[in-house]
């Protein structure tokens, strides 16, 4: 293995429990990340915003470990904690000095299966994420991608925003609550991913005294959704208190397991290399002050900044362009330019000098990204939600594939009239 690669031991329990040792000896600490395989692209219509709800109820105790204890606990063995809720998973994740690390295991084997859902701390926890929702709905920003992701995605759950909409949270139970725990909540729809001073020997037989003795569900699959092609553009304009105009455009992208669309694989099978060549092109795009977007639109002063990004989730990808404008510019006007910089990449690629320069910034980040035990972790498991681990050993090797011919048929495929949304926000003052 090249001297990049993450080191990575796989087991499995009987269970189903799959458990993901990485070790990194750089310092004496573990980090301990419990992977749910449930996100909001589970729910459906009436319970949207569930994934991120029964998240929070996991801090909210266990006949063990009462409301309050887990962060004091963790905190009092200097450690941190969080847990987060994505379209495609759920995750929780402790990090602690090596000596203290078997306290994120009991946590997280615990509230596996025993968390309460205290009816009085469920309904409290409805009004916390009400006010969340109504904060998130005060920024121009969140309006406006909710809009759009509805309006792209037209039978897939991506369209549904991950904390819910309004109508669902204000009518769910504590039984809806407590069914979806009980359903997907289980050793054989979840995974560990341990990294740190830590090896495979030391910590297997810790997990399978703890985890091995939990039952499977058998309730945890969900009916494939497939979101057809997309045939003409679509639009949306949303008005309302702001102070800047704001630009989204989107674009369906293929996933790293397959193609957007069939027939439209490229012509010498390099299709897979598809997502790669689109993260260099939104660098390309859209990374630094020396990006063509950055040049075109802050340094002209016509933005106060924009974003470019490929983001690949498991069953979906979006390739998208968002611009925050100055008072300076139009929203036609940056739209148009946007648009011939997109058509620009389907013409001719980048130069050499532009593509190193990206290719190397890229190569850094990613490195960058998996230097302490936590992200470690994180990256791990966020690609096994994607599809397999060793996705990330594979990210930098595709990297280098990427062709100047290969960037142009990418940008071709993907930046086409009918397969873009576009969405703009406009300030009422």
């Amino acid at each position: 293995m090249s001297e990049w690669s993450v080191q990575v031991s796989e087991h499995v329990l009987p269970n189903g429990l799959k458990v993901l040792i990485a070790p990194i000896h750089h310092a004496p600490v573990v980090s301990v990340w419990a992977f749910y395989r449930v996100g909001s692209r589970h729910e459906q219509i009436g319970i949207t915003g569930i994934s991120h709800w029964v998240e929070h109820m996991l801090f909210k105790g266990t006949p063990k470990f009462p409301k309050g204890q887990i962060a004091r606990l963790i905190q009092k063995h200097g450690g941190v904690l969080n847990g987060h809720t994505t379209y495609d998973h759920t995750a929780y994740f402790e990090t602690l000095p090596k000596e203290n690390w078997l306290i994120a295991l009991d946590i997280e084997a615990d509230r596996m299966t025993n968390a309460l859902f205290d009816p009085q701390e469920t309904e409290l926890e409805r009004g916390v994420i009400l006010s969340e929702l109504e904060m998130y709905e005060n920024h121009p920003e969140h309006r406006l991608f909710t809009e759009v992701l509805a309006t792209a995605f037209q039978v897939h759950p991506y369209r549904n925003p991950i904390i819910g909409w309004r109508s669902d949270l204000e009518r769910m139970t504590r039984d809806d609550l407590y069914d979806y725990y009980r359903r997907f909540y289980a050793p054989n729809n979840a995974f560990l991913v341990l990294s740190g001073d830590i090896t495979p020997e030391e910590a297997l037989p810790e997990v399978e005294k703890r985890f091995g003795e939990l039952q499977p569900s058998q309730g945890a699959k969900v009916p494939e959704v497939k979101e057809p092609p997309q045939r003409s553009e679509r639009r949306v304009r949303v008005k309302g208190h702001g102070e800047l105009p704001l630009l989204a455009m989107v674009f369906h992208a293929p996933t790293y397991q397959g193609t957007r669309d069939e027939g439209r694989g490229t012509s010498d099978g390099s299709e897979q290399l598809i997502p790669y060549a689109l993260h260099i092109l939104a660098d390309v795009l859209g990374h630094g002050r020396t990006s063509r977007l950055y040049r075109k639109l802050v340094e002209t002063k016509k933005a106060l900044s924009i974003w470019v990004g490929n983001s690949i989730h498991k069953e979906a990808a979006l390739f998208t362009v968002f611009v925050t404008l100055t008072d300076q510019a139009s929203l036609p006007e940056v739209e148009d330019i946007v648009w011939s910089e997109l058509q620009q990449l389907t013409e001719r690629p980048p130069e050499q000098d532009e593509l190193e320069r990206v290719v190397h910034m890229e190569q850094a980040d990613f490195l960058r990204s998996l230097d302490g035990a936590t992200e470690r972790a994180y990256h791990v498991g966020a690609y096994e939600v994607l599809g397999d681990w060793k996705l990330l050993n594979a990210y930098l090797p595709n990297l280098q594939k990427v062709t100047p011919d290969l960037l142009v048929e990418a940008a071709k495929q993907i930046f086409t009239e009918t397969n873009r949304t576009v969405g703009w926000f406009e300030p009422v003052r």
